[in-house]
């Protein structure tokens, strides 16, 4: 269990299911785990570096010096730790007295982190002075980390007198440096503009048998370009070319970055193309403008883009389609629709500009469709109108989607009939999105129609088209048109996905069939594709069917081994497989309800659902009420009703131990629907909603019978006979229900048979004539009979 905890590298997770097996073998003689797996733990609270983890991480070497000897490299990560959260010198010591004890002696590695952790926390002469006896051999030799480490410390703090220093004594001592090293002492000479110096680092660089990388040549050109050295730049991507070193994406436009955001008052064209070698020749125009702009948009670099765009305005040249295009794209990609809604403006509107061509406005509706802004699509569409531009069928197919998100599925089809008259292709990704929406909307008949228009339109459905359809079938049940769908697709030749797989892994699944879903599985791996949650969890619920909990926990972990996120319904299905069993194992069902808020997700209805009918049928009522206040205190109320067995469970449940309060708010919930939780904060002297409120009137539903007569029987047990004369008088008016003859014979058997409840039973018998004078013959001869009893 511990190595699977570890395996998740989740640190609350580990520290969870740590402790839960510490606290079971509090006093224990033996180790819990061997000296290797607390290193891994301690381990993985390292990578978390966060203060709980470095509290966690102390507890567990704690634990593990009581039983094993730990070993240096234990120390050194428990050194790490703790100089990142701790008092440094606190943690040295500490370090230093745990070395001693164990009659260990501290390595370079050991001096290394003491060194950061000095050094950060500003004490620069106690990290120099472990330095000097480093070199000194008064401790161990240092090597290329403990320069680096003090050189990158001292750069950072604008000490570069010190780093020169570090680095000249590194050459001294024969420490051959690495190539960040290399990198960094180039890029030092470059920001000091010491180009002489920076060439001279390059030829120790090779000397060393290192060749300088994109890096390097990306640092040199990022400093000529500050200096508008042409030449300098073409002189570095031809040695770039020469070494076979390819510039990356940084190389060819980091430079410009820094002109597109400098003072757009200065000459900047002409140092533009000197960087630009590599885009096509000639002077920069409008094409070479629109490139920079595109590579800039799709990178959604927007400080750049609008530097050029800025630049091209102050030059008093017009701005063409292309460039204003790439532009607005690149927002729309970066989410910043206002934005480019404020550009389409200034630029068009304000200016008296007009788009050429549909490409503009598609790019915006794009953009409202990223907002599910209606509203603004349809102001687009209505000004293409109005300047003559012709639709195309990306945008008649962004406002079919736009439709579909507002429910207007009216207009969606609207839509469709305007690509058709204007004799335009619909494309697979349409007729899927109409089919998607009927599908979830329960019209499986509406569906199966636009998958037979898009076949009869010789549109080639694709594998998204393919999956939709066959998760149309399951929801409508049809089983078999799933496995039809799923052989015409693969006769088709499209290759399933890894959603296609999983649906049909849920086809067979449903029908518990266990030899077709491991079919479907081996498939998608010999596909060569990773399962997913989703995939990982149907598989469990499969085997859950069958009653193989081991099957199912063995799943489970595999998911855990390979650091698959795990959500709400996976927890769900685990928990599932123990329902069915004849004992409930309490222990796992609550060790599995602990993941789940260790991992803080989101509780689910199916989730408290399961529960409730879990600890109902096996009798624990005590567990049944908990659940129910654990759902009730939940800070996001769920919007669910539970079902008729959750609410025989929990009526039963508050029957048995009186918990009468409970009993009410069960009532309540099953006739009047969940609540939603009220702000404790009126602070903001809002106006309360009067509907929503918890004393306001709410409709009455009309409950299950069996939860009538279940509600009944628990306020008679509890001689609750004010709230039964409420229950017959107000209630079931309101419900427009009546009692059926087995809630009128549990309630005059009940009342009838002691004398003392004379009283009770004329005024039960006065409700239940005046309210249903037609079951009067039947009241009386309960009573009569029970009396002769």
């Amino acid at each position: 269990m511990m190595n699977d905890a570890v395996n998740t590298r989740n640190p609350r997770q580990i520290w969870h299911t740590y402790s839960r097996l510490v606290g079971k073998n509090p006093r224990s003689k033996d180790p819990l785990f061997r000296s290797s797996l607390y290193f891994r733990i301690i381990r993985a609270f390292q990578a978390s570096k966060t203060q709980d983890s470095a509290k966690w991480a102390r507890k567990v070497y704690e634990d593990m010096r009581e039983y094993h000897k730990p070993r240096i490299m234990t120390l050194n990560t428990l050194l790490d730790i703790l100089i990142r959260h701790e008092d440094t010198q606190w943690a040295i010591d500490y370090f230093k007295h745990e070395a001693a004890h164990f009659d260990m002696h501290p390595n370079t590695r050991s001096y290394n982190i003491m060194i950061r952790g000095l050094a950060s926390s500003g004490q620069h002469e106690a990290a120099k002075k472990i330095y000097c006896d480093m070199r000194m051999g008064i401790l161990d030799r240092p090597d290329v980390t403990t320069y680096s480490t003090l050189m990158g410390h001292y750069t950072r703090e604008d000490m570069h007198d010190e780093a020169d220093k570090i680095l000249d004594e590194m050459f001294r001592d024969g420490v051959k440096p690495n190539m960040w090293i290399f990198n960094s002492v180039v890029k030092r000479f470059v920001d000091k503009k010491d180009f002489a110096g920076a060439r001279k680092v390059m030829t120790l660089m090779k000397e060393s048998n290192f060749k300088p990388d994109v890096v390097t040549y990306s640092t040199l050109i990022d400093g000529y370009s500050r200096e508008g050295n042409e030449a300098a730049i073409s002189h570095i991507q031809s040695e770039m070319a020469l070494n076979e070193v390819y510039p990356n994406e940084k190389t060819i436009t980091s430079t410009i970055n820094v002109f597109a955001r400098a003072d757009l008052e200065g000459d900047i064209d002409s140092r533009l193309e000197a960087v630009l070698k590599s885009l096509p020749e000639g002077e920069m125009n409008d094409t070479t403008f629109g490139v920079l702009m595109n590579v800039y948009g799709k990178r959604k670099d927007l400080d750049a883009a609008m530097g050029i765009y800025r630049h091209i305005v102050s030059k008093g040249r017009s701005v063409n389609d292309h460039v204003i295009n790439s532009l607005l794209d690149g927002y729309i990609r970066a989410g910043q629709i206002p934005t480019a809604n404020k550009i389409f403006h200034d630029h068009f509107t304000v200016h008296g500009n007009r788009p050429t061509d549909s490409k503009t406005y598609s790019i915006m509706i794009t953009g409202c469709c990223k907002q599910g802004n209606l509203i603004d699509a349809l102001h687009y569409f209505r000004e293409m109108a109005r300047f003559n531009i012709e639709p195309d069928a990306v945008i008649y197919s962004r406002l079919i989607q736009l439709y579909l998100q507002h429910h207007q599925l009216d207009n969606a089809q609207q839509m469709l009939r305007r690509m058709r008259d204007a004799k335009m292709a619909v494309s697979v990704q349409t007729f899927t999105m109409l089919m998607g929406y009927l599908s979830d909307t329960k019209d499986f008949r509406g569906a199966l129609r636009y998958y037979q228009q898009m076949l009869d339109a010789g549109v080639q459905p694709d594998c998204h088209c393919y999956t939709v359809l066959i998760n149309t079938q399951i929801r409508a049940k049809n089983f078999a048109g799933c496995e039809r769908a799923y052989e015409t697709m693969i006769k088709a030749g499209v290759k399933p996905t890894l959603q296609t797989y999983t649906s049909m892994i849920h086809v067979h699944s449903l029908q518990g069939n266990i030899d077709k879903v491991k079919e479907q599985w081996v498939a998608m791996t010999d596909a060569g594709l990773f399962p997913d949650i989703k995939s990982f969890t149907l598989l469990m619920r499969t085997y859950s069917q069958q009653s193989n909990v081991e099957m199912v926990e063995f799943i489970f972990k595999e998911v855990a081994r390979k650091d698959i996120q795990i959500d709400t319904v996976t927890l769900t299905s685990l928990m599932g497989a123990y329902a069915d069993l004849p004992h409930l194992n309490v222990g796992r069902i609550e060790e599995i309800s602990g993941m789940l808020y260790d991992l803080e997700l989101e509780p689910t209805p199916e989730y408290f659902q399961l529960l409730l009918d879990m600890y109902g049928r096996h009798r624990m009522p005590d567990r049944v009420i908990r659940t129910w206040r654990e759902l009730q205190g939940l800070d996001k109320p769920l919007n669910w009703i539970p079902s008729t067995n959750n609410m025989l469970h929990l009526i039963e449940a508050c029957r048995e131990r009186g918990y009468i309060d409970t009993l009410h708010s069960v009532w309540r919930v099953a006739t009047q629907g969940p609540r939603q939780k009220q702000r404790d904060d009126h602070s903001n002297n809002s106006t309360p909603d009067v509907s929503s409120s918890s004393s306001g009137p709410r409709p009455i539903l009309r409950t299950n019978p069996e939860v009538f007569t279940a509600y009944l029987n628990a306020l008679l047990t509890h001689n609750r006979f004010t709230d039964i004369e409420q229950l017959l008088k107000v209630e079931c008016q309101t419900m427009r229900i009546t009692p059926r003859t087995e809630d009128f014979e549990l309630l005059f058997t009940g009342l009838a048979q002691y004398g003392f409840l004379k009283k009770e039973l004329q005024s039960a018998h006065k409700v239940v004539t005046e309210m249903w004078p037609a079951v009067q013959p039947l009241v009386d001869a309960i009573i009569a009979n029970t009396r002769k009893i």
